[in-house]
């Protein structure tokens, strides 16, 4: 199902139009949503969601949404809704946005049924690897205990003889926790840049951005119906507003798989939908001395051009704050690893990325 949203009644001709002459796959049912459409497009067959295979049926889905909504079918082709492949739609015959009098209908085109190498056939260039689709899922291992033993010896004494949980936290679900700073820091990017289009999205990252910082869903309820006026007032179309029904709904999220909400709602899954960019972190993996090595010639370079350079730090303290100038947006995990440190050291010394002194 492919969504295409602020379709006027040329655009709505075009599209017709390319269906016939074969420019754009048929359908085989078109619905009319209020003020645009869903395509429907019938597999052969079904196809069964295993978990591996979900990332190349949404690379998938992305291309054709991206080839159907364009400056011919939509008054916004700049604007594409990249939905994934869970998202609902309208129900035909329920109400659409446009009110009671104006259901949702579905038409049909065509009887077409296709496969997916059909669909990915209609999109010019498109480089989607569907080879994932035909490997089998992976089955639990038939390893026994005593075999475990022999093959996994770590393993067998931390999981075992030890007894520490699979997952890093408990409380967590099996996520990794974030800094908090980076829950406050999307709650900024919702107040200065998420829009029109990205809103109901936005309250569906802030939970994911939630989860994974460690913050009571208690707090995530209360941040996100605090937006709702805001959301609201970013309103651009009489027919599309924010409402305090559409921040319930995107709570629902948090009633789901926590660690599956906080996994999937990747970076690039974030800024399809949300339409905020969200630049890739930089991370310099280098060795604890190749670093320090760096961060003291820089030192002394600051030092040859005329300024101060604070001096004096134990060396723990000195070698956290210097990885983190390195890295504004490494974890206290990494930091251990790289630079040898004990946690508690770690810890001890280190600053909020907000903190001016960094």
């Amino acid at each position: 199902m492919v969504d295409v949203d602020y379709v006027g009644k040329q655009q709505l001709k075009n599209l017709l139009k390319q269906f016939g002459n074969g420019v754009q796959l048929r359908p085989t049912y078109l619905v009319s949503s209020g003020k645009g459409v869903h395509l429907y497009y019938f597999l052969q067959e079904p196809v069964q969601l295993y978990r591996n295979r979900e990332e190349v049926l949404a690379e998938l889905k992305e291309a054709l949404i991206r080839r159907l909504w364009n400056d011919t079918s939509s008054i916004r082709p700049d604007s594409p809704d990249i939905i994934g492949i869970y998202q609902g739609f309208r129900c035909v015959g329920s109400q659409s946005k446009l009110g009671v009098d104006f259901p949702v209908k579905a038409y049909k085109l065509s009887e077409n049924r296709y496969t997916l190498e059909d669909i990915k056939a209609s999109i010019p260039s498109c480089k989607v690897d569907l080879a994932p689709l035909y490997e089998k899922p992976r089955r639990k291992s038939t390893v026994t205990l005593e075999e475990a033993k022999e093959l996994y010896p770590e393993w067998y004494e931390k999981r075992i003889v030890q007894g520490e949980p699979k997952q890093k936290s408990k409380k967590q679900g099996g996520t990794w926790v974030c800094n908090e700073a980076l829950y406050e820091w999307w709650k900024r990017k919702i107040t200065e840049e998420v829009k029109a289009g990205g809103r109901y999205f936005s309250i569906m990252a802030l939970c994911s951005y939630g989860l994974k910082c460690g913050i009571s869903e208690q707090k995530i309820r209360r941040d996100a119906y605090a937006f709702l006026d805001h959301l609201e007032s970013l309103t651009e179309d009489e027919d599309n507003h924010f409402s305090r029904a559409d921040v319930k709904d995107a709570l629902r999220a948090l009633k789901g798989d926590r660690k599956r909400l906080s996994t999937i709602a990747s970076r690039e899954w974030i800024e399809d939908n949300t339409k905020v960019t969200i630049p890739a972190n930089k991370r310099n993996y280098r060795k604890q001395e190749a670093h320090l090595y760096l961060a003291r010639r820089k030192k002394e370079d600051m030092k040859v051009i005329g300024e101060v350079v604070k001096e004096g730090r134990p060396t723990a303290e000195r070698t956290v704050r210097e990885w983190q100038e390195s890295h504004p947006a490494g974890k206290k995990a990494d930091c251990i690893r790289e630079t040898g440190l004990a946690k508690h050291t770690v810890y001890k010394w280190w600053k909020d990325i907000n903190n001016e002194d960094i």
